[in-house]
């Protein structure tokens, strides 16, 4: 569990984030005044996962914010455009279990800017609303209706009313087609891949090819390798030693690890999970003189060797937020804040010290006497789990990136049920590559 201090540095490594987060980029785009006029402009770009009330411009006239009833539509250049439609479409949601017996009736009327999906002889469009997503159709510049898709349970069964299927039937005979596509219509689902194509199909050549750019994100799998040094800030004492301290261990680490696009836009800001192997072996040698003196009829000194050591095996898991300062460049540098948590994998991983001693000493003023020995000496239990905040750097081009990261140490348990404590932590520097396309 993290202390209040961890929680305000992770506080603190955020913050930086949020004010970027505000600073989005003006990309090259149009929108349609009153009279169906094209005025080029810079569009401020978000990361629209619904269909956006407004949005902000900076051309020649200035800044200006324009919502649905104010233009006929927009579009940001190779991203998407939108048209302002007033429409009416069945409301009632499409997914989860919670339905009612019945098809609701529940529809709502809105002025709103659809995004087109394909442009062509027909025009396929979308609206993204809190409770659920609605396809629009319209033919040769007409305005946009429902294509209409309601979902009941009946005798603990989900029925669906496909109605759009018929609508697509409808516009496939009339263009002669219908015979040839009808077993492809009748196994469509109400999802922008299947009706894109069949949309496609309806406006043949004519058709503009639709916006790829996933609303919802993507996900990226990734392999990385690199170096680590373990790093150990806490003192300790030995079993005769004292104030001593490991140096940093540096070691080989691999994982693998996926990112999930926050930002499907801007590409700003990025999720990610990674999962990592990795491991330290330590030790310390001191050696010495330490004894104690009353009189001379009692005192004892003892010379000694400690060869202390220790070493382990874990498996760390991280999630953390990654923000890109300049996703437009072709070198990209991140940022990236989060937690780890580490699991040992070694089932002997604690910390003793392997000792030989000679004492030598009178008591009660008796003749010197000297023994020697030596052994093992327990002095630490490393928890089997224990994890912090991480925070990191790096820059990516292409599919490739190359990291930095420091997980802040952790606190791991007590010396011999004492108060001292003992941390781990660790720095890496690691090379990555990004499978399924290119960082953005």
């Amino acid at each position: 569990m993290l202390t209040i201090t961890s929680k305000l540095v992770l506080l603190g490594l955020l913050f930086p984030f949020t004010l970027l987060a505000g600073n989005l980029k003006l990309h090259p785009g149009y929108y349609l005044n009153q009279h169906g006029d094209t005025v080029k402009c810079n569009i401020e770009l978000g990361d629209w996962n619904r269909n956006p009330s407004s949005f902000h411009v900076v051309g020649s006239d200035g800044s200006q914010d324009f919502g649905p009833q104010d233009t006929k539509g927009f579009g940001v250049y190779d991203y998407a455009d939108y048209v302002s439609a007033q429409v009416t479409y069945h409301s009632a949601t499409t997914a989860g279990t919670n339905f009612t017996d019945r098809y609701s009736d529940k529809v709502d009327s809105s002025l709103c800017f659809l995004k087109l999906l394909t442009r062509g002889m027909v025009d396929l469009y979308v609206l993204e609303t809190n409770q659920r997503t609605v396809y629009f159709i319209s033919t040769h510049g007409s305005a946009p209706v429902e294509l209409v898709y309601r979902v009941a349970i009946k005798d603990n069964a989900l029925i669906e009313d496909r109605h759009y299927q018929q609508t697509l039937q409808a516009l496939f005979d009339r263009e002669g087609m219908g015979t040839k596509y009808e077993g492809r219509i009748e196994q469509a689902n109400y999802n922008e891949r299947d009706l894109i194509s069949l949309v496609k199909l309806i406006s043949g050549n004519n058709s503009n090819p639709h916006y790829t750019h996933n609303k919802n994100g993507d996900f990226k799998p990734y392999v990385f390798a690199g170096g680590q040094a373990s790093i150990f800030p806490s003192s300790f004492d030995g079993a005769y030693s004292t104030n001593n301290h490991f140096s940093p261990s540096a070691s080989l680490l691999a994982g693998i690890g996926l990112l999930y696009n926050l930002s499907p836009n801007s590409g700003k800001f990025k999720l990610g999970l990674s999962v990592v192997y990795s491991g330290y072996n330590i030790s310390e040698n001191k050696s010495g003189v330490k004894g104690q003196y009353f009189s001379d009829n009692f005192w004892d000194t003892t010379t000694y060797t400690e060869h202390i050591h220790s070493s382990n095996a874990f498996v760390t898991g991280n999630f953390f937020l990654m923000y890109v300062l300049n996703p437009d460049a072709t070198l990209k540098y991140y940022l990236k804040a989060g937690t780890w948590y580490s699991f040992s994998v070694k089932n002997h991983s604690d910390i003793y010290s392997d000792y030989t001693r000679t004492r030598k000493g009178t008591i009660n003023g008796l003749p010197p006497t000297t023994d020697t020995g030596g052994g093992e000496a327990y002095l630490l239990g490393i928890s089997k789990s224990f994890g912090n905040i991480l925070a990191g750097a790096g820059v990516s081009f292409g599919k490739n990136q190359v990291e930095l990261a420091y997980s802040l140490p952790s606190f791991t348990g007590r010396f011999n049920g004492t108060s001292t404590k003992f941390k781990i932590g660790s720095v890496s520097l690691t090379y990555g590559y990004l499978f399924g396309g290119t960082h953005q």
